[in-house]
């Protein structure tokens, strides 16, 4: 009898925490649905690029004004008395900053920024990725990632960005990012290895495509990568992707079904902590990116707990 109580009180206190991970006021939704209107998505601006601390009562996103080509800024809402409070700048967002993620445990969060590299000088148009650590209640002094993964642009007319964007961190460690390798491939997704503090053997996913892929995330159980992508030159925008973990690395991408992916823009995709969510940013009707939330479920997909 004792036994099965324990069982049983183990299992609501996994419930429990799988709850409380969940962003607060979601709950699973068969439609694509607005997170949090007037505190996160506005109304005359983009958003996208969200992330959660890992009790999903913390979000950061990415905010540009003016325009799909706008300066972008992440910002941050937290839950107070039971609601999203309005949204206002993180303290290290200083320039043209997007796409945070924060790590399982709360601890770092890895964004890309247009700011200067120390050694570099100014990098205009070459976006690189950054960390920045837990420091109390707040965060530190950011830092360009060590290793071989930000690149210096190659000056010159018609030469590559070589922008680095979209990171995120994999239980093992492993780096997952956009980037801009040739100028007239556009954008692939790529993988680098951790050793210490350093990212080094940046490699090019073998499932990207001769169009563009972009912002990777990875389900809390690794199972799925979703990224957004132009797979298919005649595509009126971009679209969701899915691929599932096997043996030997990804299997070929298939798009996300409707209501998710529709001729719109379907971007910046990412897992709520608990992997019962997936976010993502929209301009269905709108002219404008504003995030959305659909559960995995309608997506097509079955995601653990993370």
């Amino acid at each position: 009898m004792v036994h099965r109580f324990t069982i049983l009180l183990t299992a609501l206190l996994a419930l429990a925490c799988e709850q409380d991970a969940r962003p607060y006021g979601t709950e699973p939704a068969a439609e694509p649905t607005e997170f949090a209107p007037g505190a996160v998505s506005s109304q005359g601006s983009n958003e996208y690029g969200v992330a959660f601390s890992p009790d999903g009562t913390e979000v950061y996103f990415t905010r540009s004004s003016g325009g799909r080509r706008g300066r972008p800024q992440i910002l941050v809402s937290r839950v107070v008395d039971g609601q999203w409070s309005v949204a206002e700048p993180a303290s290290f967002s200083t320039g043209w900053e997007e796409t945070p993620f924060i790590t399982q445990d709360g601890t770092r969060l890895y964004y890309s920024s247009r700011r200067d590299v120390p050694g570099w000088g100014p990098v205009p148009g070459n976006n690189n990725l950054w960390v920045v650590e837990r420091a109390g209640d707040g965060w530190g002094r950011p830092e360009p990632l060590a290793g071989d993964v930000n690149r210096p642009r190659v000056d010159g007319r018609g030469a590559p960005a070589r922008s680095e964007t979209s990171p995120v961190v994999l239980s093992d460690g492993t780096l997952l990012y956009s980037t801009e390798e040739e100028a007239e491939r556009g954008w692939d997704l790529y993988a680098a290895d951790p050793d210490g503090n350093r990212f080094t053997n940046p490699r090019p996913l073998l499932l990207n495509s001769a169009g563009d892929e972009a912002s990777p995330t990875v389900s809390p159980d690794g199972r799925y990568l979703v990224f957004h992508a132009y797979r298919d030159v005649y595509a009126p925008a971009e679209d969701l992707f899915v691929s599932e973990r096997t043996d030997y690395g990804w299997s070929e991408p298939r798009p996300l079904p409707a209501p998710i992916n529709t001729p719109a823009t379907e971007a910046y995709p990412r897992f709520s902590p608990d992997g019962g969510l997936l976010f993502f940013s929209s301009d269905r009707g709108r002219g404008r990116l504003s995030i959305y939330y659909v559960s995995v479920e309608a997506a097509g997909l079955s995601v653990g707990g993370a």
